[in-house]
């Protein structure tokens, strides 16, 4: 099968768009013909190293054709012909960690996590990668030509810098955000690594791509707070949206925390600290305690047709609360829009959410470790939920279905034929590609062959009729017979 026509299939960033939203339109994908899909035939896809980012697509790669993009934590990118999964081209960022140099942390080789930003305009793909050899010794941001992957003036950028009394100390530090471009804006963001260990902050850098010298960042008031959800930031053109993690200090007033907040960072990493521009909710203090984490999954900025407001920011606690904001007025403590119990459980949901729109409203897609508020007669353990925001002043949440889910808690797509039409919710299970009727969640396609080494938070990606997905040395590909 061909690359897609220029234009018609780019994936250039997490979740196709800068909203986060993950609704791709693919016309060819009918329940019909989604219920026909077999691993695509020739086509290889196979790299070295450890996937834990997403893929990417560009449909106008290297000599017009189209061109998917893995990265490793060894700090390799590379560059996979559409057609065959040949490669096409590899380029080595730095050496990529075996240790953190702090007491804590699970990925090793530690080197890119996440999953990078393309600019069609410019031909570049943006990645963030730690680089050392035995310890972290910096964090790097660089930006490759997508034509063959050589490095762009300017470039490399180390991370460094100061917000207030806060200073970027690298091994503490970790990058698992994806990348956001906005504006011409590059937003890099940090948390720290599995265990909570060492003085690390949450952080969103901002850099200015035609005028890299030119950058900014800001860090939480307190220690921990990571921003760390893989999906990334989320941005109605303004800036971005990020959600903070727990204080590991515990501290008894949130004057002097970013704990749990979700905060709009707009120019080279700047808050503009008022209500309007942050919120949290009033349990923060239990929630710290409890590693009931607001920032383990991204937030989505989303239309809802018929509602007030017309806009509305997703946020999702990992306790299992989901949380509507007004994207005008964040609100404050407690100033949010809908409080919806989604789920119990102090780890419940850890994911990177998706959504699609049709007749009757917005529907947010959800995977969950457990614990989740399936309706009666629904699935219990991991399941992939389907929220539905119905239009109303604010709108109105309610559970539509759950899905069942093993394995790894990958995260979910939603295909449509027309931005409407034949919703198809897609996911991994076991290594299994799964895709439900995005009405109902009754099984349209379930796959006959695997694809291991998939891991958690991790999306597949529609391109030109066909799922694609990531894992450990490969991508994986199905497509109509």
């Amino acid at each position: 099968m061909g690359g897609a026509p220029a234009g018609d299939y780019n994936v250039l960033e997490r979740n196709k768009h800068a909203n986060r939203d993950g609704a791709f339109v693919e016309p060819k994908l009918t329940a019909a013909v989604a219920a026909t899909l077999v691993k695509t035939p020739a086509f290889d896809g196979a790299f070295t190293g450890n996937m834990w980012a997403s893929p990417l697509y560009m449909a106008n790669g290297p000599g017009n054709k189209g061109v998917f993009f893995a990265v490793t934590t060894g700090n390799d990118v590379f560059a996979i012909d559409g057609t065959t999964g040949a490669q096409v081209w590899k380029k080595n960022i730095g050496s990529s960690p075996t240790a953190n140099g702090v007491s804590c942390g699970n990925i090793h080789p530690l080197g890119i996590l996440s999953t990078p930003v393309i600019d069609a305009a410019s031909r570049t793909i943006y990645v963030a990668g730690a680089i050392g050899t035995s310890s972290i010794s910096s964090h790097q941001v660089h930006a490759l030509s997508v034509d063959d992957g050589m490095e762009k003036p300017g470039y490399p950028i180390t991370i460094s810098g100061t917000s207030g009394s806060t200073t970027f100390t690298p091994p503490p530090q970790n990058q698992r955000s994806a990348l956001s471009l906005v504006n011409g804006i590059l937003y890099v963001a940090y948390g720290g690594h599995v265990g909570d260990c060492g003085d690390y902050h949450g952080w969103v850098f901002g850099i200015d791509t035609k005028d890299p010298t030119k950058k900014g960042a800001w860090a939480t008031l307190g220690r921990g707070e990571a921003i760390w959800a893989a999906g990334g930031l989320a941005s109605d053109g303004n800036g971005v949206f990020a959600v903070t993690g727990n204080n590991t200090a515990r501290v008894a007033d949130h004057m002097t925390s970013d704990s749990e907040e979700v905060v709009r960072i707009t120019g080279l990493g700047v808050l503009d600290r008022s209500n309007k521009n942050l919120y949290f909710p009033a349990a923060w203090q239990s929630m710290d305690s409890t590693d009931a984490d607001f920032g383990a999954s991204n937030p989505m900025y989303l239309a809802v047709p018929g509602s007030t407001p017309a806009n509305v920011v997703v946020a999702i606690s990992k306790n299992g609360h989901l949380y509507l904001l007004d994207p005008a007025n964040l609100g404050g403590m407690g100033g949010h829009l809908v409080d919806f119990t989604i789920a119990s459980g102090s780890m419940a949901i850890k994911t990177a959410p998706a959504s699609f729109t049709d007749a009757k409203g917005v529907h947010v897609l959800i995977s969950t470790d457990g614990g989740a508020a399936c309706p009666a007669g629904g699935p219990s353990g991991r399941v992939v939920m389907s929220v539905l925001l119905a239009p109303g002043s604010p709108p109105k949440p309610t559970v539509e279905w759950c899905a069942t889910q093993s394995g790894a808690v990958a995260a979910p797509i939603s295909t449509t034929t027309d931005g409407k039409t034949d919703p198809i919710v897609w996911y991994m299970s076991s290594g299994t590609l799964k895709g439900v009727n995005g009405t109902n969640g009754m099984s349209v396609f379930s796959s006959k062959e695997t694809c291991s080494g998939i891991r958690q938070w991790t999306s597949p990606i529609a391109v030109g009729g066909r799922i694609v997905v990531g894992g450990d040395t490969h991508l994986c590909s199905w497509s109509a017979p």
